[in-house]
């Protein structure tokens, strides 16, 4: 696939657009959603976005895909899958192969309150729920595809 026809996939009205995000949106470029609020994606309430943003202040969709709090979620629920692949035999602990399903309060900076509100909001108990959350991954996919789009094509 050539470059023209690379940004004609990410720049105009996509399936992905369609399947994951709201009607209102459908006509917005994929760089354009980075900025929507982050109810723009589907099966996200106005309610969702209000307790992301009291727990974390996230606002959009590229917020969402780049909140620290995610982020570090990902990071613990990697090592703690591979932690038998990363540390010499001498170093490993059963503890880490069970970081993923710690509370998503036990990562620092992370309240009892906040982990509450991502509970109301998308029903996640622990950090593996947190890091592998559907609508992480569309934010993450949606900015993913914007950053290529600015590198690549623009």
């Amino acid at each position: 696939m050539d470059f023209q026809g690379l940004r004609d996939i990410v720049m105009k009205k996509s399936e992905f657009i369609v399947k994951f995000y709201d009607k209102a949106y459908e006509e917005k470029t994929i760089v354009e959603l980075t900025e929507a609020p982050v109810s723009a994606i589907s099966g996200v309430s106005e309610s969702d976005a209000e307790d992301l943003d009291k727990a974390f202040g996230i606002k959009t969709v590229e917020n969402l895909a780049t909140n620290k709090y995610i982020k570090l979620a990902q990071g613990i629920s990697c090592f703690s899958q591979c932690s038998g692949e990363i540390l010499d035999r001498a170093f490993e602990s059963k503890e880490y192969e069970n970081l993923g399903k710690k509370p998503v309060h036990a990562i620092a900076g992370v309240s009892e309150a906040d982990a509450a509100l991502l509970k109301k909001a998308f029903g996640i108990d622990n950090i593996m729920e947190l890091a592998e959350n559907k609508y992480v991954a569309v934010a993450q996919t949606t900015v993913s595809m914007a950053r290529m789009l600015i590198l690549f094509i623009i």
